[in-house]
C-alpha cells in the first residue's frame, strides 16, 4: 500500500521522523525481548500527535512493517498488542502481512513465529551477563 505523508497532513521529514520514531520504540522493546502496545509506542514518538489508535498509527506501523520485510528482517510491528484483553496484534497486522505477500492459514501460528523471530534478531543476547 502507498502510504504519503501528505495523506496526514504531514511533510515528507514528519511522516520519516515518526517512523524512525516508531520504529525505535520498536527495537528497544524487542532488544528486552518483551512485547509493548500502541499506547507505549505513540508516547515515545514527539515529531507529531499520535494517538494509539489513529489511523496514522496504524499507517506508520504498516510502513515499519513494509520497511521490514523489504530489508529481509521478520515482522518487527508483531510485537505491538493489544494492552489488555487478548495481547494478541490487531486484525491490522494480519491484513498487511497479507498485503505485504504473507501467505498463512494460522494467523496465531504466523504471528509466533515472527515474534520469535523478531526476539532472534533483535533482542538482547541470552545467557549472557
Amino acid at each position: 500500500m502507498r502510504r504519503t505523508a501528505s495523506q496526514f497532513g504531514l511533510t515528507d521529514e514528519q511522516w520519516d521522523n515518526a517512523k524512525q520514531q516508531v520504529r525505535s520504540a520498536l527495537l528497544d522493546a524487542a532488544y528486552d525481548r518483551r512485547m509493548t502496545w500502541y499506547g507505549e509506542i505513540a508516547a515515545q514518538v514527539d515529531v507529531v500527535d499520535l494517538e494509539p489508535y489513529s489511523t496514522l498509527m496504524n499507517h506508520l506501523l504498516g510502513a515499519v512493517f513494509e520497511d521490514e520485510r523489504d530489508a529481509g528482517r521478520p515482522a518487527l510491528t508483531s510485537i505491538v498488542t493489544h494492552k489488555y484483553g487478548d495481547k494478541e496484534p490487531g486484525s491490522g497486522f494480519y491484513a498487511e502481512a497479507r498485503a505485504l505477500g504473507y501467505r498463512f492459514t494460522e494467523p496465531f501460528v504466523f504471528w509466533a513465529e515472527q515474534v520469535q523471530n523478531v526476539f532472534k534478531v533483535h533482542g538482547r543476547p541470552t545467557g549472557r551477563r
